[in-house]
C-alpha cells in the first residue's frame, strides 16, 4: 500500500509540472505513440537527406514535403537500452524487445537504426559502432530476420503501396553486437525509427502486404568469411563461389577458406506451389519490390541472381559507394573505410517476379588490391509481395528470364517503367550519405623511431590490459624493440580473455604508426623491407559458440622462418583488429 501510494503522489507531482521541451542530455525513452497516436509525427525526409528525398520524389510524393501517407503515417522513435557496454566489447548479444516495438497491428514502410549515447548523439565509428543488429520476430515475418543494420546504417524503405505487415502480438528480438574499440566503459542505446501506418489506415490506403526474404552468403547466426590478397581473381574475389582465404574466421578451413569455392554460390529455394516461407502461406510466386545489402570494409558488391531450370541470372548488384576523403558529397574513395553507403532497388524502376521453385542465389565480391579483410559479410534483405491465390501478380515487375538486361548503374532504360520493361539490376539509389561519425579517417603518421633500442629475444607476447607486452609500440621507446630469432615460433597469449575481452594479432603496414580512425590502421601487412606479409590470429578468447567471433582459445603460434618468408633484420608490425589503437612490433634476427 505504501509503495501504491508513493507512486500516485509521483504520478500527481508529474502531472503538476508544466511540460518543457526534452534536452540535448535526456536519455532516449520508449516511444509514447507505441500504442496510439498521441503526438502523430510526420513520415518525412529525414531533414538534410537529399537522397531519401529524391527516393519520395520518385514514388510520386508532393514536394517539397514528400510527405508519406499524409494523415495516415506516424513515425515512431524507439530506443533499446540504456546498455553498458563493457572495454573493447564485441559480444553477439540476443534479447526480447517488449515496448520497443509497436502495440498495435499495422504496417511498417520504413525502418532506420542508429546507435546513440545517453545524451542523443552519435559516437564516431572508430570508438563504438553497432556492429550488426538483426530484428526478428515470432512468429517470422519470413525465413529469417525482417531488417537489419551494420555500420554503413542502410535504412530500409519499402516502396509506396505497400508495407511490412505486423500484430500488437507478435514477440520481437533483438540480436546485436555493439563493437567498443575503447578500453573505457561506455553506455549507449540502440535506436530506430519505424514509419508505421495503423491497420484502419492500411486499409482506407489500399496498402498491399511485403514479406521480408533473408539471403546470406554463410547462413548461420554470425555469418562471417575472410578474403585474403592473393586470392580471387588478383584483384578482387566472390565468396562462396570462389577461394577467398586460407582459413575462415575461427581459424579453420571450410568451403571457400583454405577450400575451393563450389563455384556458384549460396542459394535459397522459394517455396514450391502451394508451400509456405514465414507469412506467406499457399505460395503461388511472388514479386520482389525492394532490396537492399550489407557489406563491410573493403566490400564491393552484393550480387543476387535467380536460378530457374538450370538457368541464372542476375537480379541485383549492390554497389558500395566509399566517399571521397577531400570531398565527402561525392563517393569514389578507396574500399578501406566505414564510411560508404550501398545502393539499393525497388520500384518504381525495379521489380523481380519469381515463380514458385525458383532459386535466390547470393554472392559477396571484395577488393584484394590494398588489404586483407576479415570477419566479412554478405547479405541482402528483399521484401516480396506475394501473388494472388490465382497466381496473378499483386505488384509490378518483370520476369528475369525474359525482360531485357539493362547493367547500366543509371537505370538509362527506365527499368520496368520503359515502354518495353526492363531488368536493371545495379540502376539503384542511396539512403544517405556521408555520415559525420565517419569524419575522422585516420592515418599513417610518423616513422619508426630509428633510435629504439633492442631488446633481448623473446618468445611469447602477453597481450593484457590492452597492451601487447613486450613490443607494444606505446612502450618500445623504453623497453626497446623485442626480438625473435629465425626460425622459432612467436607465441602470444590473450591474458584479457578472463574479462571476456577478445584481441587478434594482424599484420600492418610498417610502421604501423599514426592516428586510429575508419580506415586506419588497415590489414595490408608488409615489413621494414616492404615485403608483403599477411597473418591474422582470429578473434582470441572465449564467448557463446556459433553466435560469436571468439576462436574459443587464447593462445596463437606465429611462424617465424625462413619457410614463412622471414629475413634478419626485417621488423613485424601488426595490431588489433577489435582494438585498432593497439600496435606491437618485433625484429627478426638470427
Amino acid at each position: 500500500m505504501r509503495r501504491r501510494l508513493v507512486i500516485l503522489a509521483g504520478l500527481a507531482l508529474l502531472a503538476a509540472v508544466p511540460l518543457v521541451a526534452a534536452r540535448a542530455a535526456d536519455p532516449p525513452t520508449p516511444d509514447p505513440n507505441f500504442a496510439f497516436d498521441l503526438a502523430p509525427r510526420h513520415c518525412l525526409p529525414q531533414p538534410g537527406n537529399q537522397y531519401e528525398a529524391a527516393q519520395y520524389a520518385r514514388e510520386g510524393w508532393q514536394g517539397p514535403e514528400y510527405e508519406r501517407y499524409p494523415d495516415h503515417c506516424s513515425r515512431l522513435k524507439f530506443a533499446f537500452g540504456p546498455l553498458t557496454i563493457k572495454p573493447g566489447q564485441n559480444d553477439v548479444l540476443i534479447q526480447p524487445l517488449t515496448i520497443e516495438k509497436p502495440s498495435r497491428d499495422g504496417y511498417i514502410t520504413r525502418f532506420k537504426p542508429d546507435l546513440v549515447r545517453p545524451d542523443g548523439t552519435v559516437p564516431p565509428i572508430e570508438q563504438i559502432h553497432l556492429h550488426h543488429g538483426t530484428w526478428l520476430s515470432e512468429p517470422s515475418y519470413g525465413n529469417s530476420a525482417f531488417v537489419a543494420a551494420g555500420e554503413e546504417k542502410t535504412a530500409a524503405w519499402i516502396p509506396r503501396g505497400y508495407g511490412m505487415p505486423i500484430k500488437a502480438t507478435d514477440q520481437w528480438q533483438l540480436l546485436y553486437m555493439v563493437h567498443s574499440a575503447v578500453a573505457q566503459p561506455q553506455v549507449v542505446y540502440i535506436t530506430y525509427e519505424i514509419d508505421f501506418v495503423p491497420q484502419a489506415d492500411a486499409v482506407t490506403l489500399g496498402l498491399k502486404p511485403a514479406y521480408p526474404v533473408w539471403l546470406d552468403v554463410r547462413p548461420s547466426a554470425y555469418p562471417v568469411f575472410n578474403v585474403q590478397r592473393g586470392f580471387g581473381s588478383g584483384t578482387t574475389c566472390t565468396w562462396p563461389k570462389q577461394e577467398c582465404a586460407s582459413v575462415d574466421p575461427y581459424g579453420k578451413s571450410f568451403m571457400g577458406q583454405g577450400q575451393p569455392g563450389n563455384g556458384t554460390g549460396t542459394d535459397l529455394a522459394l517455396p514450391a506451389r502451394g508451400g509456405s516461407l514465414g507469412q506467406m502461406t499457399n505460395f503461388q510466386g511472388g514479386t520482389l519490390i525492394g532490396i537492399g545489402g550489407h557489406l563491410h570494409p573493403g566490400g564491393l558488391h552484393n550480387e543476387i541472381d535467380a536460378v530457374r531450370g538450370g538457368q541464372s541470372q542476375r537480379i541485383y548488384t549492390s554497389n558500395a559507394r566509399y566517399w571521397d576523403r577531400t570531398d565527402p558529397t561525392k563517393y569514389g574513395g578507396p574500399p578501406t573505410s566505414w564510411d560508404f553507403s550501398i545502393t539499393v532497388n525497388g520500384l518504381p524502376y525495379w521489380g523481380v517476379h519469381l515463380q514458385p521453385g525458383d532459386l535466390l542465389r547470393s554472392n559477396a565480391t571484395y577488393d584484394t588490391t590494398i588489404q586483407s579483410t576479415y570477419e566479412d559479410m554478405g547479405i541482402a534483405i528483399g521484401y516480396m509481395v506475394p501473388d494472388k491465390p490465382d497466381g496473378t501478380p499483386n505488384a509490378p515487375g518483370v520476369d528475369p528470364f525474359t525482360a531485357p538486361y539493362d547493367p547500366s548503374e543509371d537505370c538509362a532504360s527506365g527499368g520496368i517503367q520503359a515502354a518495353t520493361p526492363t531488368l536493371c539490376d545495379q540502376g539503384g539509389a542511396l539512403t544517405h550519405g556521408h555520415l559525420h561519425e565517419n569524419d575522422n579517417y585516420g592515418g599513417p603518421q610518423g616513422a619508426f623511431p630509428a633510435a629504439t633500442p633492442r631488446a633481448f629475444p623473446i618468445s611469447g607476447v602477453d597481450i593484457g590490459g590492452f597492451l601487447y607486452n613486450p613490443g607494444d609500440l606505446s612502450m618500445i621507446s623504453m623497453t626497446g624493440l623485442p626480438t625473435v630469432k629465425l626460425g622459432t615460433q612467436l607465441s602470444f597469449l590473450n591474458s584479457d580473455a578472463g574479462l571476456d575481452v577478445y584481441h587478434t594479432v594482424t599484420s600492418c603496414g610498417f610502421p604501423c604508426t599514426g592516428t586510429t580512425g575508419t580506415s586506419f590502421p588497415l590489414a595490408n601487412g608488409t615489413t621494414s623491407a616492404g615485403r608483403q606479409l599477411d597473418f591474422d590470429s582470429a578473434e582470441l578468447g572465449y564467448g557463446p559458440p556459433l553466435i560469436g567471433p571468439a576462436k574459443q582459445t587464447a593462445t596463437w603460434n606465429l611462424n617465424v622462418s625462413a619457410t614463412a618468408g622471414y629475413k634478419p633484420g626485417e621488423i613485424v608490425t601488426y595490431y588489433c583488429r577489435i582494438h585498432p589503437g593497439m600496435r606491437g612490433a618485433f625484429e627478426v634476427t638470427n
